[in-house]
């Protein structure tokens, strides 16, 4: 797994990585997918936020009532951790991307 297909919450946390259009945990579970491109929504189909600076997630409050189709959850293999990264300063009307 390279370090593009990794993502960290917008305060730094890190959240999972992407196989395909799926995004997983560390420990393997599916914990939701990715649509419109940079949106992500979770397995049943909630808007949980989207990419912005390449590797970061973030959730716009806007966006929270908007829903996608179910999907069923995969597994993955465990994936080695990656270190938490420094937060970046909150874009306005935004919120941190929510753990999961």
């Amino acid at each position: 797994m390279n370090e593009s297909n990794s993502y960290w919450s917008w305060s730094g946390r890190y959240v999972g990585y992407r196989i395909r259009d799926n995004l997983f945990s560390q420990q393997g579970k599916q914990l939701g997918y990715f649509d419109e491109g940079d949106e992500v929504y979770s397995c049943t189909g909630k808007y949980l936020g989207e990419i912005r600076s390449n590797d970061r997630l973030i959730t716009n409050p806007r966006k929270k009532l908007w829903t996608r189709e179910s999907v069923e959850a995969n597994a993955q293999r465990v994936a080695p951790g990656r270190s938490d990264l420094t937060s970046k300063e909150m874009i306005a009307n935004f919120e941190d991307f929510p753990a999961l």
